[in-house]
């Protein structure tokens, strides 16, 4: 990887994390205001007390400005340390442990700047709430529904749709610069979703009221009454709201954000284990792998190569990825559009039947005999193993004399099959002037086992007709070639005659992918032709895929490179294009045996899918969102314990009136747990379907390759259930008991003393 690649991998991470800040910011920012209004709240009737003896405005500012500097200062004093531990405890779990980034508790300049910054913040809202003026009692319903009432929520849903429309716009070429768009949507979009499910929370509560003044009994009406005409009563639901909105699409996010990379890891990768050769390949080299990974082998090609006249863009030329598609499912990996499986794409792809060749025992002296007046041939031959794999084995130029002329060692392993025959005829002599030859050629395969279907017998391009009457017979397991070979004309014009263990396949079906297909406007049924080293092989597009495996993001062609070898060898290039090989499903320890026969690179899917989601420039995000998640949880149940705390201290008079007139101490825990559930349910639902909405909206436009690019396949949005009902049930669970808690000790203390005070 280079430095500017590497750069880049950072600048997309940071720029997702930033957003995941900020949203955590914003909550962190409601759970502040929250705790200053309701702070302010219980001591109204304390500042109204002063204003009354005659403290002034600016007395009162003094005062609260001494008394939140003093909280400011402790705050800032406790949370710097504790952020400090909190952050290396982190690094030592994964992602960031896995990844290397361990570190011990450090201080930093940037650290101690935003705590010092909250607590400022938390200082001036205390401050503000305090020298403002309170709201008379006829007004507090009306302060309480300001937001509704202002419009601002429909405002902030309109930044929250623009926000998203310009994400949703962004382009899908690499880009790695941390944009505010792209910061700042998600926290407006769940804000927004947030502050609107509060408006309509409001209503619900009071056809709630409607409904439960038929009940029977003082328990229900009154919780129902107290849930939908107090004041204070939703005072918490902004941060409700937003932190379970925030903590359920943290944890969506987050799955979403993995299945992702796992995703771009398969078409990335291509297949689960891919050795890249430094060499060409031997015969009998794909026992050798298929041994050493337990896995199922083929062979493969993945390489530039021209369509046609098109070339591609300056330094991104189209690809040509071919493997044996008969095994499609075991060896292809990366999502399909629709109900496509690998293996009907494999179908489609892969020839009706594998090629009839000739059996040929290891170390076998093949020996060609034959005739032709004033020529001789360069004869080669084409061997295939069991894999798949096929090499190609020159000879050097044999007179036709009619004498056996034994071959060069062809049959170095054993398991292989003569597959094809390519006889060159090149004169002896000035044969310019006019003339042609007979030519009657036999291979003789000692030991061999006949071939199980006919062979084909063509004249290679570009002049076919330099070789009249081409025929190939298989006798036993010997081959016998003839011929009229043209002898005038140049001496280097095409003369040759190839006998092939399968017919002409034709146009070779491929499989393109999108970007492919849009470039260059192809569609199903489209012939095109590209160039395999020096051979125009003529092709038709038979599938349009997301990407091609091993190609991502790339133009791209897939092949079967059995068809392929067929249509090279049937112009008569036997040269079998080799770059790799494709393994799947590999044994657990297959990696390290392969890397010990030293024959190249290994790379395997599950490096890459580690590469991309816990390497040390990805690893920030999950723990990003790791944290997120908690820090969601404890900020709503510590908004809803101080909530229903300052709500209870308000009230005290009022239910020791309720105890006063008889009522008993667990029918008045029952109202008030009725009243705080009546609230804090409908808000868990509205927050977790804000959360799925900005899952299903916002979480797949997050997600970016690691170039800055939209990432191949595109991102798919993902709402784990198991873990969401988990979530959402600790969360209720949390709010039960905090509410619970809260509401004993302030019951078990409203009592008749409250009214000897109060009077």
């Amino acid at each position: 990887m280079t430095l500017r690649a590497a750069d880049d991998q950072r600048r997309v991470t940071t720029a997702v994390v930033l957003a995941v800040a900020v949203l955590g910011g914003i909550l962190a920012a409601t759970a502040l205001a929250l705790a200053g209004r309701l702070t302010a709240g219980v001591r109204a009737d304390e500042t109204a007390l002063l204003v009354a003896l005659g403290t002034s405005p600016r007395q009162l500012a003094v005062t609260a400005a001494v008394e939140a500097g003093a909280l400011a200062v402790l705050a800032a004093a406790l949370a710097i340390p504790a952020s400090s531990a909190l952050h290396a405890a982190l690094t030592h779990l994964p992602p960031l442990d896995g990844a290397g980034l361990g570190t011990h508790p450090v201080v930093t300049g940037p650290q101690t700047l935003t705590v010092a910054a909250g607590a400022v913040a938390l200082a001036a809202v205390l401050i503000v709430l305090a020298v403002r003026p309170g709201p008379a009692p006829g007004e507090r319903r009306q302060r309480r529904e300001l937001l509704a009432r202002s419009g601002a929520d429909l405002l902030l849903v309109a930044f929250a749709g623009a926000g998203w429309w310009q994400l949703s716009a962004q382009p899908a070429a690499a880009t790695s610069r941390a944009d505010v768009v792209r910061v700042l949507a998600p926290a407006l979009l769940l804000t927004a979703g947030a502050a609107l499910a509060l408006r309509l929370v409001l209503p619900a509560l009071h056809g709630a009221d409607r409904l439960a003044r038929r009940a029977r009994g003082l328990v229900l009406p009154l919780a129902a009454f107290e849930a939908a005409r107090r004041p204070q009563a939703v005072a918490a639901g902004l941060l409700v709201g937003l932190a379970c909105a925030a903590g359920t699409f943290g944890v969506a996010f987050d799955a979403t954000w993995h299945r992702s990379q796992h995703d771009q890891a398969d078409v990335s990768a291509g297949t689960d284990l891919v050795l890249t050769l430094t060499t060409p390949p031997d015969a009998g080299q794909g026992d050798t792998v298929a041994a050493a990974t337990g896995g199922t082998v083929s062979p493969a090609v993945n390489r530039g190569v021209a369509v046609g006249q098109w070339l591609g863009n300056a330094g991104d030329p189209p690809r040509l990825v071919a493997v044996h598609t008969a095994h499609a499912d075991a060896l292809l990996r990366g999502r399909l559009d629709g109900d496509r499986t690998w293996t009907g794409v494999g179908a489609t792809l892969a020839p009706a039947s594998p090629a009839a060749g000739i059996a040929v025992p290891a170390g076998a002296a093949l020996a060609l005999t034959g005739t032709a007046g004033g020529a001789r041939r360069d004869p080669r031959l084409l061997l295939q193993d069991a894999t798949g794999l096929r090499t190609p084995c020159s000879a050097p130029p044999v007179p036709l004399d009619a004498t056996p002329h034994r071959l060069p060692a062809c049959a170095t392993a054993g398991g292989l099959q003569l597959v094809a025959v390519s006889l060159k005829v090149e004169g002896t002599g000035d044969n310019t002037t006019g003339g042609s030859s007979k030519v009657d050629v036999t291979l003789t395969v000692p030991g061999g086992t006949p071939p199980t279907g006919p062979w084909t017998a063509t004249s290679a391009a570009p002049v076919p007709t330099q070789v009249a009457d081409p025929a190939v017979a298989v006798t036993g397991a010997d081959l016998r070639l003839t011929g009229t070979v043209q002898l005038d004309g140049a001496p280097d014009a095409a003369r040759t005659l190839v006998a092939t263990a399968f017919a002409d396949p034709g146009p070779v079906p491929v499989a393109v992918s999108a970007r492919f297909a849009d470039e260059i406007g192809a569609k199903r049924g489209t012939p095109l032709s590209i160039t395999v080293g020096t051979t125009a092989v003529p092709i038709v597009v038979a599938e349009v895929l997301p990407a091609v495996p091993a190609a991502p993001g790339a133009a791209a062609v897939l092949a079967d490179l059995d068809l392929l070898s067929r249509a090279l060898a049937v112009a008569g290039d036997l040269t079998f294009p080799v770059d790799a090989w494709w393994v799947g499903h590999p044994t657990g320890d297959a990696a390290g045996r392969v890397a010990a026969l030293r024959l190249g690179t290994v790379s395997t899917r599950a490096e890459e899918t580690t590469r991309l989601s816990g390497g040390p420039l990805r690893a920030g995000l999950p723990a990003a969102l790791r944290l997120l998640v908690p820090a969601a949880a404890l900020l709503l149940l510590a908004g809803v314990v101080l909530h229903v705390t300052c709500d209870l201290q308000v009230r005290a008079l009022e239910v020791a009136r309720l105890r006063g007139i008889g009522m008993a101490r667990r029918d008045i825990r029952a109202v008030l747990l009725g009243q705080h559930a009546a609230v804090l349910v409908p808000l868990l639902v509205a927050g977790a379907v804000v959360g799925g909405l900005a899952t299903r909206l916002v979480a797949p436009l997050l997600v970016r390759s690691a170039t800055g690019a939209a990432p191949v396949p595109s991102a798919q949005p993902l709402w784990p259930w198991a873990a969401e009902t988990a979530l959402l049930l600790l969360l209720l669970a949390g709010c039960t008991v905090a509410v619970a808690a809260v509401v004993s000790v302030q019951v078990r203390r409203a009592d008749a003393a409250h009214l000897r005070v109060a009077s």
